[in-house]
């Protein structure tokens, strides 16, 4: 990790809770977070957009967000991402698992539906692909506009995370 974690005193008061909260959800110690947390303002907006996309009342499927989650993380090479979502992804859809998503345009698996979701997630994801008037067309077969938006804004966000993750070397372990 090339940004030390504080020490608990050192986090602002109400960063405080909100780690100890994560950490036991999760199990463990979110590095991301401790990280994130040195700056209690942006912490406290990355947070909030993080609760907000992960809504229960998303009208993004939890299996179509944990997809694009993990493609996002694969193509940013974040193995922290990618481990955290697969078992998202594993407990969701059992015929499924993220080696199938490394090669899904060769992978007889996944539906239509979820190939146009992620031809739009690489072409966001991707510096070298464009996302064009086809991919929108496409996602329009299961989405309306306000869906496409959302769907949107979960792939820039994961791509955000992820590029955080993997520019403060927190990928490779997740504890």
């Amino acid at each position: 990790m090339r940004i030390p974690k504080l020490q608990s005193s050192q986090y602002s008061w109400f960063i405080r809770p909100i780690l100890w909260l994560l950490a036991r959800k999760q199990n463990k110690t979110l590095k991301p977070a401790q990280i994130l947390g040195r700056k209690p303002r942006l912490f406290a907006v990355v947070f909030l957009l993080y609760k907000t996309i992960n809504r229960r009342s998303s009208p993004i499927q939890l299996y179509i967000h944990a997809l694009m989650s993990v493609r996002v993380a694969q193509l940013n090479q974040c193995e922290f991402t990618i481990e955290h979502d697969s078992k998202v992804l594993r407990t969701l859809k059992e015929r499924l698992n993220k080696d199938k998503l490394l090669d899904w345009q060769n992978c007889s698996d996944f539906k239509p539906q979820e190939c146009a979701v992620l031809a739009y997630t690489d072409a966001i994801t991707n510096t070298s692909l464009h996302v064009t008037d086809r991919h929108i067309d496409q996602l329009r077969c299961y989405y309306n506009d306000d869906e496409i938006v959302e769907l949107t804004t979960i792939i820039v966000f994961q791509n955000m995370t992820t590029k955080f993750n993997t520019a403060f070397d927190v990928c490779r372990k997740t504890v």
